[in-house]
């Protein structure tokens, strides 16, 4: 186990440094959690029992000294409160007295009772440094149960001489598994059941087997309700829905407004995350379509957050990022519970698996795109911009530079051995400064990110994980009526400054629906669904959702971006299948049509809603310039709509000389506003 540290000077500062698996013997993948249980029993063995430690509950005495969690600093309680509430300094940073000149006390009410208080937790949304700071925040919760994991193999193995040899290494090799949310499989599986179960079947000493509570499902305050958990009103319906975190003395998913739920609603995460996946899906396979020759900082702003500060102007590339797919996970997951809110989010045991794979993400897409890094800033029109974000800490002050290394890189409150904070750079893959991590991932469409690679090799891997996560261009080119599309314009390749070996696919483009949103627009999480409308029935295409904090959070980081307004900005790709059928049934005159009169047609076919995380509906649109106008009086209010609901096209050029090169995106087109017509009320606070 890594040891707390203590200043040297006596002050008596403690720190937790966060390492890892150091010493283990090297780095180990970390696997998908259903293949650990399924082909690894020893590791999820320790691992079940590891994460029941953390959380406090002594799952099963395998062994006649059961370890449990000697600090503070890695409970299950104290890790989980980083991400929100209870919103006091994380126990394993404890500050110098130098670090402490801004005099802050938890227990002063002129430092906690403010909205923002002084200290304002440890937000990084909204942020390039959203994807850097979860990095030490997996390695933190992997190295707390894996250093009890440790513990529980010696223990096995030194009670029970059968198994000597059989339980040590497999906890050196144990790493934080992850759950694939993204898998073609999950359209039709959903959630594996071992995150609901309420028993999960061990491997014991001598092959046996057992059965155990199932510390994946739902984490239970062992210490009681923080005194800061407050009930939530989610809407204002008659009666009103609310989210009891005050009273639930458990985490839920789904959970009826309730404050004694019997339990989580599955069937309704079933239902809401297998109409999501292929949204979701699609969403990811777009992330690994950047071209080469992209400004690195821009590039890298826009794939890491959904706030993207860097588009002062519109480029028209439309390709979403991985923080915008992460919040929709959060609200399928959530519900009416913990993960649709940032505050209690993280007390939801799924959060880290889901994590670790907003991790694995991540990896694989700096290995694919190791050149695209935020940097010190970006340039836009020969000018210098600095990233900036109020960071949320009272260490940090309103519109502070990031960067990449240095004290303005700090990501607190995770700390090294030698004291000083991780920085961005440290938590690269395959650079110079990169900190040791000790863990890597699985294998994956031919990519190990833990090993260099030629810069082709790279580029062949985007196009494999794109087209395994459903961007496949080509192939949906094989798949329309070519003479229904035929009319659809398409610059040629060599016309748009494209090399050579780029021929365009004739007749064939994509159709994205670019969506800003309001991140503070009701006071809590919501998202907005598009839906296909046809013979009085409607079909969810995708969502975009706003993962937001309410607006009496503690949070100083969400105030700052609640006073400018901030808006937040995703994607949702139209299948191309989809848009086939609209085309061909359109009737419109093949003589006539053109890429206007067909944008047209299809933003016909297209309705919006505006939903909260518990199901209700706020607010609803019908798409193109037929719908009938919404009235004033049942107008909602242009506070709460979204800022941008605009159709874009693209055309597609292949390489002729390589197909296993990825395709690119290019000759980028806004079209239609989808809903001119406006949006009606249909929640009163919504009005």
């Amino acid at each position: 186990m890594a040891d707390p540290k203590h200043d040297t000077r006596g002050r008596g500062t403690y720190y937790y440094p966060i390492v890892g698996r150091k010493n283990t013997g090297g780095a180990f993948d970390r696997i998908p959690v259903e293949d650990m249980q399924q082909n690894h029993p020893r590791q999820f063995t320790l691992f079940v029992l590891g994460y029941a430690a953390v959380q406090g509950v002594r799952n099963l005495p395998v062994s006649t000294a059961f370890p449990g969690i000697e600090l503070p600093a890695t409970t299950y309680m104290e890790i989980a409160s980083i991400h929100g509430k209870p919103y006091k300094e994380y126990a394993g940073d404890r500050k110098t007295p130098k670090e402490r000149e801004s005099d802050y006390s938890e227990d002063s009410l002129k430092d906690t009772l403010p909205v923002p208080s002084r200290f304002g937790g440890y937000c990084n949304h909204g942020s390039v440094t959203f994807t850097t700071w979860h990095r030490p925040y997996m390695l933190l919760i992997e190295q707390a149960i894996g250093n009890v994991a440790d513990r529980i193999a010696a223990d096995i193995e030194r009670t029970n001489r059968g198994e000597v040899g059989k339980w040590i290494p497999e906890a050196k090799m144990l790493r934080f598994p992850y759950w694939d949310w993204a898998d073609p499989k999950v359209a039709t599986n959903g959630l594996p059941a071992l995150f609901y179960d309420d028993k999960l079947t061990i491997t014991v000493a001598g092959g046996k087997t057992t059965t155990v509570s199932n510390p994946f499902s739902y984490y239970t305050y062992q210490t009681g309700i923080p005194s800061d958990f407050v009930n939530e009103t989610i809407s204002t319906t008659n009666p009103p829905q609310t989210a009891y975190f005050a009273d639930w003395t458990r985490s839920y998913r789904h959970a009826p407004s309730d404050p004694h739920p019997t339990g989580s609603d599955i069937a309704g995460v079933q239902a809401s995350l297998k109409s999501q996946a292929a949204n979701i899906r699609r969403g990811i396979g777009l992330l690994f379509t950047f071209p080469d020759g992209e400004d690195p900082a821009i590039a890298y702003d826009e794939f890491s957050n959904q706030v993207n500060e860097s588009r002062r102007q519109e480029d028209y590339r439309n390709v979403g990022s991985l923080e915008a797919i992460h919040g929709i996970i959060h609200g399928v997951i959530g519900g009416n519970g913990h993960m649709s809110d940032p505050d209690y989010a993280a007390f939801d045991p799924i959060f880290f698996f889901h994590h670790s794979n907003v991790d694995r993400l991540l990896a694989l897409w700096e290995w694919c795109y190791p050149n695209y890094w935020m940097g010190d800033g970006y340039v836009n029109n020969g000018t210098s911009y600095p990233w900036t974000q109020e960071r949320g800490t009272f260490a940090q002050v309103y519109n502070e530079q990031i960067l990449p290394t240095g004290a303005r890189a700090a990501l607190y409150p995770f700390r090294e051995e030698n004291g000083e904070y991780w920085t961005n750079d440290q938590t690269r893959f395959l650079t110079a400064k990169a900190y040791p991590k000790y863990y890597s991932y699985q294998e994956f469409q031919g990519v190990k990110v833990d090993q260099d690679a030629a810069d082709a090799e790279r580029v062949a891997a985007r196009a494999r994980i794109a087209k395994f996560y459903g961007f496949d261009p080509q192939t949906a080119a094989t798949q329309i009526d070519s003479e229904a599309w035929a009319h659809l314009p398409v610059t040629p390749a060599k016309d748009a400054g494209l090399p050579e070996s780029f021929k365009e696919i004739k007749g064939f483009r994509l159709f994205i629906v670019v969506v800003r949103l309001p991140e503070h627009a009701f006071n809590r999480s919501y998202s907005f669904e598009l839906y296909y409308n046809r013979n009085n029935e409607s079909q969810l295409i995708g969502s975009v959702a706003v993962f937001a904090r309410s607006d009496h959070s503690p949070c100083k980081a969400c105030a700052k971006r609640r006073e400018a307004g901030s808006v937040i900005r995703g994607v949702i790709s139209l299948p191309t299948a989809l848009v086939n059928e609209i085309i061909v049934n359109s009737g419109i005159d093949r003589t006539k049509a053109t890429l206007e009169t067909t944008t047209a047609e299809i933003t016909e076919t297209l309705s919006g809603r505006l939903l909260d995380m518990s199901g209700v509906l706020l607010a609803t649109a019908e798409g193109g310039a037929s719908a009938p106008p919404v009235p004033d009086r049942r107008a909602a209010s242009s506070k709460i709509v979204p800022v941008e609901t605009t159709l874009y096209t693209s055309g597609v050029a292949e390489r002729t000389a390589d197909e296993g090169r990825p395709p690119h995106l290019y000759d980028w087109q806004p079209h239609n506003d989808l809903f001119p017509n406006g949006w009606k009320a249909v929640s009163p606070e919504a009005s």
